[in-house]
């Protein structure tokens, strides 16, 4: 038999909310706390719900319910900003229960819808861990925990070498850092050898391969990205969130006021100062509708690489590696080729 106060005891409530703006670190944070509870207890069941489904909270009531044997259960709670009335009312009720033995981790990943059920929540007595993501020198204080995650460290001017080469993206960035760390000898790592990693055949950065598909050239993106699968045939996701990351780089920069200092437009879209001038040039090219449309695709092939493609039926095929290389193709040549038409 299970005993629930022993994954209690790891948490200053029951109840905790996990907000903010980056999906990443929010992961990482329901990760860690579901290894520490199994740590405490090796039986815990974790229960995930999807706040958005319809049967939302029948599946939570369900979820924190006893079971018959007593077991530890830890129940995650994913997009609890979609939360409708009927669950947002059980989640109240359950916040308010002091004899509540069920762990429970409520995961926000949107600002703005429910906001007025986030506020209830955070002025109740759960727990409230806020992620946003890192900019300045907490980016590369990010950078540097990360290497020593795995027992490595890197010079201070390969930073700036790896974040041109990989992005802002922190998912991007973090599966960057572990394979440098597996595959690169030298430690401290150095700038030498990051640029070496980037830039020979040892791979391509997902950076590179965005900055061809929004500058235009087709073909330059379809070979760089061809390189990468021939170095990983996984990178899918990892290109996508890059590209994603360019765009949202390009509205910042493309929507910014005028006058305003290269330094601020940098901050506001989480670049480098330098690299404001270049996405000025491509912005230039797009119109607001044509990146519209490029990040629903981006979505789609996001979607489709993580849990397979919906067909007109509404099935769900998962994609075999070689579906996976010509669905990114397919969708880095249709946004490539878009400001042209």
């Amino acid at each position: 038999m299970s005993d629930p106060s022993a994954t209690l005891s790891l948490m200053t409530s029951p109840i905790v909310l996990i907000a903010g703006a980056e999906d990443f670190l929010a992961d990482r944070e329901v990760l860690k706390r579901f290894r520490e509870a199994r740590k405490a207890e090796p039986m815990i069941e974790r229960r995930d719900i999807e706040a958005a489904s319809e049967s939302a909270a029948g599946d939570f009531v369900d979820a924190c319910s006893p079971g018959l044997f007593g077991d530890a259960a830890l129940v995650v709670v994913d997009g609890v900003e979609q939360a409708d009335d009927e669950l947002q009312k059980e989640i109240l009720a359950l916040i308010a229960d002091s004899s509540a033995t069920t762990a429970v981790l409520l995961v926000q990943r949107g600002l703005v819808k429910g906001r007025g059920f986030i506020d209830k929540i955070k002025k109740s007595s759960a727990e409230t861990v806020q992620f946003e993501k890192p900019k300045g020198k907490a980016f590369d204080d990010f950078i540097m925990t990360e290497f020593k995650l795995h027992k490595r460290k890197i010079a201070a001017d390969a930073l700036k070498i790896l974040r041109d080469a990989v992005g802002d993206d922190l998912r991007a960035l973090s599966g960057a850092i572990s394979q440098l760390a597996s595959d690169v000898e030298a430690d401290p790592i150095t700038a030498e050898a990051v640029a070496e990693y980037y830039e020979g055949m040892a791979g391509v950065s997902g950076f590179s391969i965005a900055d061809a598909v929004f500058e235009g050239r087709s073909v330059a993106a379809l070979v760089a990205l061809r390189w990468a699968i021939e170095r990983d045939p996984n990178v899918g996701p990892a290109v996508v969130a890059t590209a994603a990351n360019t765009l949202r780089s390009l509205v910042a920069v493309g929507t910014a006021a005028g006058g305003e200092s290269d330094a601020a437009i940098a901050s506001q879209a989480g670049v480098p100062p330098w690299k404001v001038r270049s996405l000025r040039e491509q912005s230039r090219r797009w119109r607001p509708a044509q990146l519209a449309d490029a990040a629903l695709l981006l979505t789609r092939a996001d979607a489709a690489l993580k849990g397979g493609e919906i067909d007109a039926l509404g099935g769900v095929e998962i994609l075999d590696p070689l579906q996976r290389q010509a669905l990114l193709e397919r969708t880095l040549l249709t946004i490539a080729r878009s400001p042209s038409r």
